[in-house]
């Protein structure tokens, strides 16, 4: 199920939902142009920028800070920019009006280091080689948690597409779309058979903590506007 739209009209502009999926884009932007311009594997540029979470334990805690944020602008391909571009601002944009701009652009910083301690407690400690942090799965993961806590019953327009030829359109509440994607990310993590690049403990990480803060967080901001 690809989502695309939540039923129910707001004009709250999102302003920081914005700003973060272009810097998302420049971000991807840049990473091919500096490996491109290099004759760099796009491996070796993230060996550089992306926060390795097998290493966390030895060096300093401002870098692993500087990495694991850098971590959450990159992405591993187009797909995998756009896909998590669409659920973020699908999503995203409830959870900015519902918290405000600043608030929200810390939540969703705070999840993605979220994801990245997911990571690290279920599967970083095992490491034999390095693993890095791509994507902002993480801190999407920790929105979507968000949403569902604050918009179990919310409809979700969503598309299933039957193999890549046939779309169908759906409309289903908010819960079941939600509790799909996020067992779809804990059993493709069990199944896996590249642990090495499959991060999706990071996903559940990021899930977990968005659920935890946004209840922390009702208890100080009304309850949100239901679509």
């Amino acid at each position: 199920m690809i989502p695309y739209k939540i039923v129910g009209t707001s004009n709250y502009r999102p302003y920081v939902a914005f700003f973060v999926t272009v810097a998302n884009v420049l971000a991807f932007i840049y990473i091919l142009t500096y490996a491109f311009l290099g004759g760099l594997a796009l491996e070796e540029v993230y060996r550089q920028y992306a926060l390795d979470v097998c290493a966390v334990h030895r060096q300093p805690i401002s870098e692993t800070l500087i990495d694991g944020a850098r971590s959450i602008f990159l992405h591993m391909s187009f797909v995998h920019l756009t896909s998590n571009i669409i659920i973020f601002y699908v999503f995203g944009a409830r959870i900015e009006e519902h918290l405000g701009h600043l608030r929200f652009l810390l939540f969703y910083l705070a999840v993605g280091f979220g994801g990245h301690l997911g990571h690290l407690l279920f599967d970083g400690g095992l490491c034999s080689e390095p693993q890095y942090m791509v994507g902002s799965s993480g801190a999407i993961s920790g929105i979507i948690g968000a949403f569902l806590f604050l918009f179990p019953t919310a409809r979700i327009k969503s598309k299933i597409v039957v193999l890549k030829v046939f779309g169908y359109d759906v409309d289903v509440p908010a819960w079941v779309y939600l509790v799909y994607w996020f067992f779809l990310q804990f059993f493709n993590q069990v199944g896996s058979v590249a642990p090495r690049i499959n991060v999706h403990w990071g996903h559940v990480g990021g899930f977990i903590a968005g659920l935890a803060l946004i209840f922390l967080f009702s208890f100080f901001i009304k309850p949100p506007r239901v679509p």
